[in-house]
């Protein structure tokens, strides 16, 4: 049943992520470290990048996820507070990434 939920929550992202491509994102200086070890930070960029650079290339999907893992901690300060969020949150909260 968990993994059943992760499929259709990894499409959703996947999805969501193309449909954001389009936007763009505005400060990528890194404000994740901040409030995020370097350990966090290169786990969500990692786990970003894996699942969206099936759809967007590994380029953009770099850029995304650099705009993303800053964007994501400037609102969720304590990383352990993302592990507890939907995948559609996240979307939501990075939805001026490109």
């Amino acid at each position: 049943m968990i993994k059943k939920y992760f499929i259709k929550g990894s499409l959703v992202l996947l999805t969501a992520i193309v449909v954001m491509s389009s936007i763009s994102c505005n400060s990528i200086a890194r404000a994740a470290a901040k409030y995020w070890t370097n350990r966090q930070i290169r786990e969500f960029v990692g786990k970003c990048e894996d699942k969206s650079s099936i759809l967007l290339g590994t380029e953009r999907a770099k850029k995304y996820c650099d705009c993303a893992v800053d964007v994501v901690a400037e609102k969720y300060k304590n990383y352990d507070d993302i592990k507890n969020i939907s995948v559609m949150e996240v979307l939501k909260v990075a939805n001026n990434c490109k």
